[in-house]
């Protein structure tokens, strides 16, 4: 079975045009973790989810090394935190989306597509191998329910 029979074709997307918080609008409406984000011509260029959301809202210096960071810095004021998306939620979201994520091909196997999920633990976009155009997406419900035989959810 390839990538092209599970996967849910035209999928919603953001434009890297739009903002941080029209895409965290999407997520949230959509109860997405993440979503493809796609140029003008449709061509496939990251992914942008709700940990790239919060990356862009704890200091870099907190995410890096294994260690428990100490945050006391930021404290611990909801609305601190609503200050700084209002300071970001007008960036492109081109700017911040995750760009190294692995993409599949329509003729790549479901077993890759597995094995994937096993290392980035997120929606794997699927492209046309020539143009980059996003054509769908697997998520883990396309997959498990390939893998059990059970229809789709919704």
């Amino acid at each position: 079975m390839t990538c092209a029979t599970i996967m849910t074709a035209n999928p919603l997307t953001v434009r890297d045009e739009e903002t941080v918080g029209e895409a965290a609008a999407r997520l949230i409406e959509h109860r997405y973790i993440n979503v493809p984000v796609v140029d003008a011509s449709g061509r496939f260029i990251g992914m942008f989810g709700i940990y790239d959301l919060f990356s862009q809202l704890i200091p870099r210096v907190a995410l890096a090394g294994g260690l428990l960071a100490n945050l006391r810095f930021m404290g611990d004021d909801p609305g601190a935190l609503r200050t700084r998306f209002g300071e970001i939620q007008s960036r492109r979201v081109g700017e911040v989306a995750d760009r190294s994520v692995r993409a599949l091909y329509p003729d790549t196997p479901q077993i890759e597509a597995l094995r994937l999920f096993c290392q980035e633990h997120a929606t794997l976009p699927v492209v046309e191998r020539e143009t980059k155009k996003l054509v769908g997406i697997v998520s883990y419900w396309d997959a498990v329910c390939a893998l059990t035989g059970v229809g789709k959810p919704g």
